[in-house]
């Protein structure tokens, strides 16, 4: 059986991972068009520090990326994120976030009450919840956040608390994203309870089972608080599952739970550096709500990469160029390319602030950050002496943009060629901590989108993530980019890091100047599920079953764009093939 898998980002990775170590008789070949392994996911080493130029941990509820972790040995090396007091900066005012509330939502009356951010009247508004009627939703049970959110709880409470936490999450216009595709446990909640108010106190409180919607899938146990996405643990579930978790890893030093020995000495932290570790950062057994590593995420790229098994063959700058079914086979043209990941345009720059000098960094370097341009011209040699490849089953685990490539006349698939890409950017930066002037409250802030800014939030690093910052340094990372606002494109990297700095100066209130700045744009990188993905993504997926056998579509377009996300759909498929007779 020969399959081929299009797309090395880690939801690739982890199906060509798990496929050949439950097909070992099956030849495996992946194709990944950029010159690096591990598409949005790019650590660095600047120094000391350890710096994540894309997504900079992921959320521990959702357990398949933990568990994947686990199986390559890298176990030892999770860290949680401390917790501390979340701020909302709103136009001109840092305000901190009210306690007692799940992703803005109000579940204890006191905290609300004495909260800062919210007016009197906004407060007062949000209550009046408690007396409203579900939202009246679509005919696919479906609704925007922005408009879902409005409806229960107000304008006030939307602009100042609901968008800014969860609008950032996947950078987009919080009135076009589909509850139903991102937070289906609020539909659930609101129709079991009547309304949100009287839903999320209840169901923190842990009041009994009841009826819900169709259109939300899964039941609202007793006790439990929904979390954002599909399939997440409970509360009960998820401390079960990371006490068992911290049991295996204690004890499988040789094999992983495939049955299969890891390659784990290349990735272990030294008995020195984890005793350093385990003394002032923070560890997986905290309550952080996030998971990270101490060698940074990439460090997983490069484990499940040294432990694939040897019936996978790995290849990178290979464009899949054309995907043609014929006679019950799969054709595929595939091209030299020196393009960047698939249909996501990443740069990764250096910006020495004291020249404000752009240095691009190359995709060889030891930090492994891509080395791709935004603006130059695909490089493409067709190789008109090879044969397509000849495939039983392909895999697909790229971005929608990528479909513009394939199945050219097939309509079926316009859904993801038209699925809109929201683009944002990053700043990093380093302080050194005597001078800096600002005051480091908590873990960071969200600011609001009527802010006159196009930054949209702000990580300090150095107390969120310790372990990645030397102890005598302050690290923020600074979100950039809004809808309707072009700067991410149209800026150079100077000007964005003369703008990121500038801007957040001005929120913080302070004066130093950075060490060293470094700038990574994610141009139409951030699949938008906007209202009726659900139904779109349905129809893809009905008319690939009934036109394209053993026609595998996994990653961002579908089922969740979080890391873990892309580790379950790839479990999950490998899981359907393993089955099938």
């Amino acid at each position: 059986m020969n399959v081929t898998i299009v797309g090395g980002g880690l939801t690739g990775l982890t199906a060509a991972y798990y496929l050949g170590h439950a097909k070992p008789e099956w030849n495996i070949t992946l194709y990944e068009q950029a010159p690096r392994f591990g598409g949005k996911i790019q650590t660095q080493r600047v120094d000391d520090f350890v710096v994540e130029l894309g997504p900079d941990s992921y959320l521990g509820r959702k357990t398949e990326m933990t568990d994947l972790v686990h199986d390559l040995g890298l176990g030892d090396t999770l860290v949680s994120n401390e917790t501390g007091q979340a701020f909302v900066y709103d136009q001109g005012a840092i305000h901190p976030i009210p306690g007692g509330s799940i992703m803005g939502i109000p579940t204890e009356m006191m905290p609300f009450v004495k909260a800062t951010l919210i007016s009197w009247s906004g407060k007062l508004r949000a209550g009046l919840d408690y007396f409203k009627k579900p939202y009246q939703l679509d005919e696919n049970g479906d609704v925007s956040i922005g408009h879902f959110f409005q409806y229960h709880l107000g304008q006030e409470m939307m602009d100042k608390l609901i968008e800014p936490l969860l609008a950032g999450i996947y950078g987009g216009d919080i009135y076009k994203i589909s509850l139903l595709s991102t937070f289906p446990h609020f539909i659930q909640v609101e129709q079991k309870y009547g309304n949100m108010v009287k839903g999320m106190m209840a169901a923190k409180m842990g009041h009994s089972k009841a009826g819900v919607s169709k259109a939300a899938k899964g039941a609202v146990a007793e006790g439990d608080v929904p979390r954002a996405g599909k399939g997440i643990m409970t509360d009960r579930q998820f401390e079960s599952h990371e006490a068992k978790s911290s049991q295996t890893a204690s004890t499988n030093t040789g094999s992983n739970s495939s049955g299969h020995a890891t390659n784990t000495s290349p990735h272990r932290q030294t008995s020195k550096v984890q005793a350093d570790m385990a003394s002032r950062k923070g560890t997986a057994a905290q309550s952080g709500m996030f998971r990270q590593l101490t060698g940074g995420l990439e460090s997983v790229i490069t484990a499940i990469v040294d432990a694939m098994p040897s019936n996978v063959h790995l290849y990178t700058g290979k464009l899949v160029s054309n995907i043609r079914y014929i006679e019950g086979m799969y054709a595929i043209d595939v091209v030299n390319s020196g393009n960047d990941a698939c249909g996501c345009q990443s740069n990764a720059n250096s910006i020495k602030t004291s020249s404000i000098n752009t240095d691009s960094i190359n995709a060889d370097n030891k930090g492994g950050a891509s080395g791709a341009t935004t603006d130059s011209a695909i490089a493409i040699e067709v190789l008109l002496d090879k044969a397509p490849a000849i495939a039983d089953h392909v895999i697909i685990a790229t971005p929608p943009a990528t479909y513009t490539q394939w199945f050219k006349d097939d309509s079926g698939f316009d859904f993801l060629r038209s699925m809109e890409q929201s683009s944002c950017a990053i700043a990093i930066m380093a302080f050194d901590k005597s001078t800096f002037d600002g005051d480091l409250k908590g873990s960071g802030l969200l600011i609001t989108r009527k802010t006159d800014t196009p930054l949209t939030a702000c990580t300090i690093l150095n107390q969120k993530w310790p372990q990645t910052t030397p102890d005598d340094k302050v690290v923020l990372r600074v979100f950039i980019g809004k809808p309707g606002n072009d700067v991410v494109e149209q800026y150079s990297d100077e000007e964005l890091s003369e703008l990121a700095v500038e801007e957040i100066q001005h929120i913080m209130r302070f004066s130093a100047k950075p060490e060293w700045v470094r700038i990574n744009r994610l141009i139409h990188c951030m699949p938008q599920y906007n209202v009726g993905h659900r139904a779109g993504i349905k129809a893809v997926r009905e008319h690939v079953a009934e036109n394209y056998p053993n026609l595998h579509l996994i990653g961002t377009p579908f089922d969740g764009i979080g890391i873990p996300d892309g580790v379950k759909q790839a479990k999950e498929l490998v899981q359907t093939l393993v089955n099938e007779k």
